[in-house]
């Protein structure tokens, strides 16, 4: 059997030299592994170890000393006991008495093809690489199939040296185990490639770090819990986050992330390779961090399908613990997904555990990915951000004093969503369908059912933590700028698609059909604005209007979003009744670049209609406050300056005259303040005794909403969507306008609510016209 060694290890084989103290660390759950270590060291002239602790009985300190000192080599699990002796504490120990130095080796056997990837074919053989006891002697004598490794070796006074364990044998005896543990991971690299950068012994490792142990027992006394149920409850904690990461369920989850997005979208991502491969080089000098959209379920696999394909490692992944039913709770572990606690806010010890096992993962500079939504979005716009994930990653770059965190956001957009009926049904009222088995069947299912294009994914330029950690030693404001910075860089870098293009200028003339011209007329002068500021597109958007259009209603007919009118002089296109919801969403996802816009419009309108006098930089301020928990707006200053830009644009457009930008008309801000307007109605007629529960609000605002409908007080039917009602509440709660208890809302300020309904019945008006 070969024996592979690290770069550096060859030295072990130099002229011969006074015998001194050897230990060699290796996992050891294999027996067979072990004959195959002691067996390959001497057919390769190494000194092995004529006899291991954990096996040899009966023999008294004294001896094991001696013969340790005296040079005989010795073999000790790579992995921390759970209980008993530490052998390799005991054998540092030993050495550190008599002053002497040690050798310390990390070696194993590492198991599987390097030539080829494994195959489903390999299943009833259980995983190649880690292979079950009774295939390893078939798998022995086949070529290419094992090999022994060395990792690059260690001595006790160098690595005691890079350590504050003087002193204490069990902590240096940790750092050695950590060390060898990265020494073996890169020699596995060495072997099998850069994308096998996984994690060992990464549990054990934080169970065994007294600053961890301490914390868990102060937040446990906090509790009531002493110091051992404390650590117990931390160590479940830890091992329900653990990953296991293994080559073979890396590549086949690869190959089924590949099959199950390519049921409904095209084989080939939409990407940059040059974006791949500047992200590459730079993920070889420091830790990446990814943070996408989340738009869909597939947008994790469509991820991890592309980068795995493309060299990279597999990121360690949060996912929501909604995730974890058969067989993804068994398949999800082992390409390094991890499942996070929906609500953990009374569990301080696992909050604790998070904390720390995040921390270790930036540590020791694994790759991460984590959806700084939380959830999917389901009214097509960007969620605001979480914070806990993001806040652990600062804390552990702050604490160990890592050089440098590159955070990488990700735009992944689609040319058609495949759960896009149901988020529609959800913002309606319908209760979210859990994740199971047969959900996963059922997505299954409508995958097949018929092809929604493509998926386009980019990347924006990765953000420095360093910068951030430089500017400010105020910790919560370095995650709150990074956390707007990110949401930018995603929108920033999220491209047109034909059906955001088609669906933004559709929904932008409400309930007016277009005329073909009017319509390509329409979409090449979004495309024009769009070209103006460097927004993104996809290829079919790049080719121009024509394309963008045929596109769009080839496929958003099929789906009952767009429909159009052949019985008159000319086709018309317009925004199916039902398809309301759907052409919103679509229309979301590019909102971002045009609310802008919308607002100088809106705001000049506004200045000329109020009986206040209010100017318009006093109402493009106030839509600014109004819509903050819509949109990601820019400081005070700099978005006072964009609206002057829009401003001066459209009086130069008014002046040649141009027609309207339907795409980006004050319109496209109609549903948002449509449903702030009947969440704000809904509140004033609450009672004012007693809190009404929040899902009792949200029927409520249904209801009302749905009379003023019917009376036409309102146009929209897209403003019945829980996602606007929720952030209207939000709103409310925060200008004083609504109470939040426990037990749900009440009214708050009569006059901020009067104040509010007020503003909102002048911007409604005067956005329809």
């Amino acid at each position: 059997m070969p024996v592979v060694h690290a770069a550096g290890a060859e030295a072990e084989r130099g002229a011969a030299k006074p015998p001194r103290a050897r230990i060699y660390l290796a996992p050891l759950e294999s027996p067979l592994d072990l004959r195959v270590l002691l067996a390959s060291l001497t057919r390769a002239g190494l000194p092995a170890p004529r006899w291991v602790p954990a096996t040899r009985g009966g023999v008294g300190a004294d001896e094991i000393a001696r013969s340790f000192l005296a040079g005989e080599p010795v073999l000790v699990p790579l992995s921390p006991p759970r209980s008993g002796p530490d052998r390799l504490a005991r054998l540092l120990a030993f050495a550190q008495q008599a002053g002497a130095e040690v050798d310390l080796v990390p070696i194993e056997v590492l198991w599987g093809p390097v030539e080829r990837l494994p195959s489903l074919w390999n299943l009833p053989f259980g995983n190649p690489y880690d292979p079950p006891e009774w295939t390893r002697w078939l798998r022995l004598f086949r070529r290419g199939y094992a090999r022994v490794a060395i990792g690059l070796p260690g001595t006790r006074t160098g690595l005691e040296s890079e350590t504050h364990a003087h002193g204490d044998k069990l902590a240096l005896s940790a750092f050695v185990r950590v060390q060898a543990v990265k020494a073996l991971s890169l020699a596995q690299r060495r072997i099998f490639g850069d994308r096998y950068k996984v994690p060992r012994l990464l549990v054990e490792q934080i169970l065994l770090e007294p600053s961890f142990r301490d914390s868990i027992a102060a937040t446990g006394a906090t509790l009531g819990l002493t110091r051992d149920e404390s650590l117990g409850r931390a160590e479940r904690a830890l091992r329900e986050l653990g990953t296991s990461h293994n080559l073979f369920a890396m590549e086949i989850f690869r190959r089924f992330t590949h099959w199950i997005y390519t049921l409904a979208y095209e084989p080939e991502i939409d990407v940059d390779p040059g974006e791949l491969e500047k992200l590459r080089q730079l993920g070889r000098r420091a830790p990446l961090v990814f943070i996408p959209s989340h738009k869909s379920n597939f947008d994790h696999l469509a991820l991890y399908s592309l980068l795995f394909s493309s060299g990279f490692p597999p990121p360690h992944t949060a996912a929501g613990i909604n995730m974890a039913f058969f067989p993804m709770s068994r398949i999800l572990p082992g390409t390094g997904a991890y499942f996070l606690r929906r609500s953990f806010s009374d569990d301080p010890i696992y909050k604790e555990s998070l904390r720390a096992f995040i921390n270790t993962l930036v540590q020791h500079r694994f790759h991460q990915e984590f959806f700084i939504e939380g959830g999917r979005s389901r009214s097509g716009k960007l969620l605001p951000p979480r914070y806990g994930i993001l806040n652990y990653v600062v804390d552990g770059a702050r604490r160990h004093d890592i050089g440098e965190v590159l955070f990488v956001p990700v735009a992944i957009a689609y040319d058609q969503i495949l759960e896009l009926a149901e988020y529609v049904r959800q913002n309606l009222g319908d209760e979210k369908e859990a994740e199971s088995f047969v959900f996963l069947l059922r997505q299954i299912r409508a995958a097949r059912a018929r092809k929604l294009g493509h998926i386009h994914v980019r990347f924006a330029e990765p953000i420095s933590l360093r910068e951030y950690l430089d500017r400010t030693g105020d910790e919560k404001l370095v995650v709150e700028k990074l956390a707007f910075r990110i949401a930018n860089g995603i929108n920033a870098v999220t491209p047109l698609t034909p059906a955001s293009v088609a669906c933004s200028v559709l929904v932008g003339a409400g309930k007016r059909a277009l005329g073909e011209r009017e319509f390509e007329a329409q979409v090449a002068r979004l495309l024009d604005y769009a070209r103006e500021r460097g927004i993104g597109m996809t290829r079919e958007v790049a080719a121009g209007a024509r394309s963008a259009v045929d596109t769009a209603t080839r496929a958003l007919s099929a789906t009952g979003v767009i429909e159009r009118y052949d019985g008159g002089v000319e086709p018309v296109y317009f925004v199916a009744p039902t398809g309301r919801h759907a052409a919103s969403y679509y229309r979301n996802t590019a909102i971002h670049f045009l609310v802008g816009r919308a607002i100088a419009e809106l705001a000049a309108r506004a200045e000329l209609a109020d009986a206040a006098g209010r100017d318009m930089r006093a109402f493009a301020l106030r839509l600014r406050e109004l819509l903050k928990f819509e949109f990601f707006f820019a400081e005070r200053d700099g978005f006072v300056r964009e609206i002057e830009r829009e401003a001066q644009l459209l009086a130069r457009e008014r002046a040649v005259p141009l027609a309207p930008l339907l795409a980006a008309s004050p319109r496209i801000l109609l549903d948002f303040l449509e449903s702030y307007w009947v969440v704000t109605e809904t509140l004033r007629r609450l009672p004012v005794a007693g809190p009404t529960p929040s899902a009792g609000v949200l029927r409520r605002c249904h209801e009302i909403g749905r009379q003023l409908l019917l009376q036409e007080r309102v146009q929209s039917p897209e403003l019945f969507s829980n996602m606007n009602f929720a952030n209207a509440l939000r709103l409310l709660e925060n200008l004083g306008a609504a109470e939040r208890a426990p037990a749900g809302f009440r009214p708050g300020n009569p006059d901020r609510l009067d104040e509010l309904a007020r503003d909102l019945e002048l911007l409604i008006r005067l956005a329809r016209d």
